[in-house]
């Protein structure tokens, strides 16, 4: 298949992930484009900073979703082979792509394939594969798609310089199907410009960008952080540290006032409840029950676990 004029920066096959990571240090690959964006809801531009300037030394081989994932590239293709002979009546054999590819130009840019194909009218096209939580098929309703992916596409064809990908999708282990997405050059033209600004404004001189809050900038403030000098003291000044600092004083008794109030309330239904199991309030149903904690560090214990459910109607039990 004739390819475009992208460079094939490093052969993936039979490299180790821990290789496989210092490659993708030397630029921003599709799965980092929603972060420079501030846009992925489980890793921060923080975090994403931390796993560019970082040294890897070691390997974190617990990511069992990101492993299902690798697992499913196949069988992706499989099915995507049979769906375009099915919908579109063309018969296509998807080529893996086995490189991390670099732009010609832009040599931050690197893309991950999963798959690239000849297309009788649209040239050669992209294949992604991706894989998701049943709990999540709203987000991939009719035209719907998560953000963060639609963003990892344009940036891929952005590398590749081609106008479409497929987007071929498993929905938990019940529903396979596809998606068409084209070439976006006003969202290209932006993530572009973003992901320069993320690599020569933090990245290139080592200045961490401001963290969001998220549990991925806690981690990633406790991995560059991890240990004080002692002794060493800072002044901290500007209106707007100043004004930080108001604002947390203020949440601080916000929250005071909140998990007060919050427990005022469940105390409430406790005294209702009395020593019942359950209770219904309108459409919430109600559960005080008692829980057993096995002994480990601590004394084995048993306690009433309090929660409030959404109540769907009476069962076989009477409630």
């Amino acid at each position: 298949m004739k390819t475009k004029s992208f460079n094939k920066l490093v052969c993936t096959e039979g490299l180790s992930k821990l290789d496989w990571l210092k490659w993708r240090q030397k630029g921003i690959g599709g799965s980092d484009i929603a972060s420079v964006c501030n846009i992925n809801p489980w890793h921060s531009a923080l975090a994403l900073y931390y796993d560019k300037v970082t040294e890897i030394k070691e390997v974190d081989e617990g990511n069992v979703s990101m492993e299902i994932g690798t697992a499913l590239e196949p069988l992706g293709r499989a099915k995507f082979e049979k769906w375009i002979n099915k919908n579109e009546g063309i018969d296509i054999v998807v080529e893996k792509m086995p490189y991390i590819l670099q732009h010609p130009t832009n040599k931050i840019a690197l893309a991950n394939l999963d798959g690239l194909f000849p297309h009788p009218t649209k040239e050669n096209c992209l294949l992604e594969i991706k894989s998701t939580a049943e709990r999540n098929y709203k987000e991939w309703e009719e035209d719907s798609l998560p953000d963060y992916y639609y963003l990892q596409i344009q940036w891929y064809l952005y590398v590749t310089d081609y106008k479409y990908c497929y987007l071929a999708f498993f929905i938990g282990n019940r529903k396979f199907d596809v998606k068409l997405i084209e070439r976006n050059e006003e969202v290209i033209k932006q993530i572009v410009k973003k992901a320069d600004y993320f690599w020569n404004t933090f990245v290139i001189p080592k200045i961490p960008p401001a963290p969001d809050g998220t549990e991925s900038s806690k981690e990633a403030l406790a991995n560059l952080y991890p240990k004080e000098k002692e002794g060493k003291i800072i002044t901290i000044e500007g209106e707007d540290y100043l004004q930080c600092l108001s604002n947390l004083e203020q949440l601080k008794l916000a929250k005071k006032e909140a998990e007060l109030g919050i427990e005022e309330a469940n105390q409430m239904f406790k005294a209702k409840m009395g020593d019942a199991e359950i209770a219904l309030c309108g459409d919430k149903k109600i559960t005080w029950k008692e829980v057993f904690r096995k002994e480990y560090i601590v004394k084995a214990s048993s306690s009433r676990q309090f929660r409030i459910l959404k109540y769907k109607g009476v069962n076989n039990n009477g409630y």
